[in-house]
């Protein structure tokens, strides 16, 4: 140590620095003491998410945390100068101290106002009990009767019973104490010289407490102030949000009106093209011109595969719009899936779609089997125009749920099994190629899974036991009271 300074090794010094910053680690974590926090530790939850009941509940615990700290100064004033030290000041003190009681009351048993009622009964016979035995009613705590009418209006809601009962107490018991004081009966004597200054304390006493109170209700009315005002600006955000959202629900109805209006208008044009073109392609049959066949193919291809978009879009904008009805009746997976795999013979290109028998394939089930079968044919379609080529494997099998799941594994030619991009959305493509290149119109997943949430279903990619990526759809049984009875 030298020229009288502690010098400290550089281990030491590095075992006080940890430990400095271990202490103040721990002193950061120290929960931060709140008078919001206390008072609302002893208040009931159900009370705490009500404002005016809250507001009640706070000023409560905060007359009862403090209160008997202000009140208990004059019982041990009066007992250690020796004014008093019978069982008057006793009883004084006591009452005073039973309002400890309360918060734990409160926290027990959750029952307010009755707490409230007894509180302020209690303060009564406190008062009333002081003024008695010190003085009648030329005793320095008589302002303390102010205070009565004021917890009556913090404690309890503006009406009801309880407050008229105890507004009716309170001015009874003053009363009763006056005409006791001046009913010629004699009070315990008291010298009065002997309570100059405990009547100081007193009013300092009144005078605090009223403070106290007043600027605990000023900081509370400022709070809910704030909340009114916070309030009122969700109110605001809330009208304006609620009309954006009915003009976004208009202009969504306005553009699905306009796309089904226009898909009418273009049908009418496009069937005259594919008719015409029908005719053309049987005259040009006939004269065996196979130029123009081959040309009028093309065109009456192009006309069917633009009849087929303007269906599907038709379709999806009545689905978006909420106009595209539901009919279950109870059937049976194998009596549609025929038909189905038939009617895409023309629009799959050179993919193969092999059929695994499921156990739901034969189960009877209520269903919109029309629905569930455009779901299934523009699946299958979306997963064909996105490769070209290669087999589709397809099995109808039964969820936990009791739900209908038909998986699909899309497999290459030579047998590997390959992902699918599920598109969700029309026009949604991860990529610039193309769908319409194998005759696929691009939005055949989209619909699909536009009608699978109409049925309450919805297509997943998902892994198989095996490993093999797969797509499923999966549609619920639908719930009628009148289902449609089974065909023969």
């Amino acid at each position: 140590m030298p020229n009288g300074r502690l010098t400290l090794f550089p281990g030491c010094r590095r075992l006080v620095r940890d430990r400095g910053k271990a202490m103040q680690l721990a002193i950061s974590r120290l929960p931060a003491f709140s008078l919001s926090g206390l008072l609302d530790y002893f208040i009931p939850p159900e009370m705490r998410v009500n404002t005016e009941a809250h507001r009640r509940a706070r000023m409560f615990m905060l007359s009862h945390v403090f209160g008997p700290i202000l009140g208990n100064s004059i019982p041990l004033y009066l007992a250690i100068t020796g004014i008093s030290r019978d069982y008057r000041v006793v009883v004084f003190f006591l009452s005073i101290l039973a309002f400890w009681a309360y918060p734990f009351a409160l926290r027990a048993t959750g029952r307010y106002q009755l707490l409230a009622f007894l509180s302020v009964q209690n303060l009564i016979f406190c008062v009333l009990w002081a003024c008695y035995s010190y003085g009648g009613v030329s005793s320095p705590f008589l302002p303390w009767l102010l205070i009565f009418p004021l917890l009556a209006f913090l404690y309890l809601p503006p009406q009801g019973w309880v407050r008229n009962l105890l507004l009716v107490q309170i001015f009874g018991s003053a009363g009763l104490f006056l005409l006791r004081a001046f009913g010629g009966e004699p009070m315990p004597s008291v010298d009065l010289k002997d309570f100059q200054v405990i009547g100081m304390i007193s009013m300092a006493s009144v005078a605090i407490y009223f403070a106290m109170m007043s600027l605990y209700f000023a900081k509370m009315f400022h709070e809910q102030r704030e909340f009114t005002r916070e309030l009122n600006s969700l109110v605001s955000t809330s009208d304006n949000l609620r009309n954006l959202t009915a003009a976004a629900n208009q202009a969504s109805t306005a553009k699905a009106d306009f796309v089904a209006g226009m898909s009418h208008e273009l049908r009418t044009p496009l069937n005259a093209i594919i008719g015409y073109s029908q005719l053309l392609l049987e005259e040009a049959g006939d004269e065996n011109d196979e130029a123009t066949v081959k040309d009028l193919s093309h065109v009456h291809k192009a006309g069917s595969d633009l009849l087929r978009l303007i269906d599907d879009i038709l379709s999806y904008s009545r689905i978006e719009a909420g106009k595209m009805p539901v009919h279950a009746t109870l059937s049976r997976c194998a009596d549609h899936l025929g038909t189905w795999l038939d009617d895409l013979a023309g629009s799959i290109g050179d993919y193969r779609i092999e059929v695994a028998v499921g156990d739901a394939t034969s189960r009877s089930m209520l269903l919109d089997w029309t629905a569930a079968g455009s779901a299934v044919r523009h699946l299958v379609s979306g997963i064909a125009s996105q490769h070209g080529k290669g087999r589709l494997m397809l099995s109808c099998d039964s969820a936990a749920d009791g739900s209908i799941a038909f998986t699909f594994v899309d497999l290459t030619e030579e047998g590997a099994a390959r992902p699918v991009v599920i598109i969700r959305e029309m026009f949604e493509h991860g990529d610039d190629a193309s769908p319409t290149k194998y005759g696929g119109t691009g939005i055949e997943i989209a619909l699909a899974f536009k009608f699978a949430e109409l049925l309450g279903g919805t297509i997943v990619s998902t892994t198989l036991g095996d490993g093999r990526p797969a797509t499923v759809l999966t549609l619920p049984e639908h719930s009628s009271a009148n289902p449609q009875p089974l065909a023969a």
